[in-house]
C-alpha cells in the first residue's frame, strides 16, 4: 500500500460519519442531476468508483438493476452499507479495493461513475482509463468534481490540503475536458452545480 493510500484510509475513517450526513454530499437535486446525466434506466448495472459512503450508490440503485460501490477506506463501506439498509435497497454490493486497477473484466458495467474523487487521484488518467475499460461499449462515463479556473486553483489545493491531507489537487476547468478527450470519450456533455 503506498503512502497516499495509507493517507486516504486514515482520513476517510476519520470522516466516514461526518461525510455521509453533509448537506452538501446529501443534497437530493445534485443526485437527481447526476442520475439525469448518466440517463440511467433500470436495466443498467453501475459501478461507483471510490464510492465512500455510498451516497451516490444508493440514489442510482433507487432506479438501476444493480449497483457495485468499491472504495480503499473499509470505514466508508461500512457506512455505505448502512445507508443501503436503511433505504431498504437490496440491489447493491461493496468492494475494497484499488481504483487504479480495478477488479472487474473488460465491459462488465453499463454506467462506471465517480463523485468528488478525482482531486484524491495522483493518476486521474489511470483511474479514468480503468473507468473506460470496465465499462461496456456504448455504456456511459460520469466524473463529478470540484472544476476551476487556473487561476484559482493553487489556492484552493493550499486550503484544501489543510483540511484533507489527502487531497492532491483540484483539475482546472481546461484540464477535465483534455483528460476525457485523451480517454477518446464520445457524446461528452457537462453540467454544473454549487457545493
Amino acid at each position: 500500500m503506498t503512502a497516499h493510500q495509507e493517507s486516504i484510509i486514515d482520513q476517510f475513517t476519520r470522516q466516514a460519519i461526518p461525510f455521509s450526513k453533509l448537506y452538501a454530499h446529501t443534497n437530493q437535486e445534485s443526485l437527481y442531476l447526476l442520475r439525469e446525466m448518466a440517463s440511467v434506466s433500470d436495466k443498467d448495472t453501475v459501478l461507483d468508483v471510490a464510492c465512500g459512503s455510498g451516497i451516490v450508490s444508493c440514489a442510482f440503485a433507487e432506479v438501476a438493476s444493480h449497483v457495485t460501490g468499491i472504495d480503499i477506506t473499509p470505514a466508508m463501506l461500512e457506512q455505505a452499507q448502512i445507508l443501503a439498509q436503511q433505504k431498504n435497497l437490496i440491489n447493491l454490493s461493496w468492494q475494497q479495493g484499488d481504483i487504479e486497477t480495478l477488479p472487474f473484466p473488460d465491459a462488465t458495467f453499463s454506467i462506471v461513475l465517480s463523485r468528488y474523487a478525482f482531486h484524491h487521484f495522483l493518476q486521474p488518467d489511470v483511474v479514468l482509463s480503468e473507468m473506460v475499460r470496465v465499462c461496456r461499449p456504448g455504456g456511459r462515463i460520469l466524473i463529478a468534481d470540484v472544476a476551476l479556473p487556473p487561476d484559482k486553483v493553487n489556492a484552493y489545493d493550499r486550503i484544501e490540503k489543510l483540511r484533507d491531507p489527502s487531497h492532491t489537487r483540484a483539475l482546472t476547468l481546461e484540464e477535465f475536458p483534455k483528460l476525457v478527450a485523451d480517454a477518446n470519450l464520445q457524446n461528452v456533455k457537462l453540467a454544473f452545480y454549487k457545493v
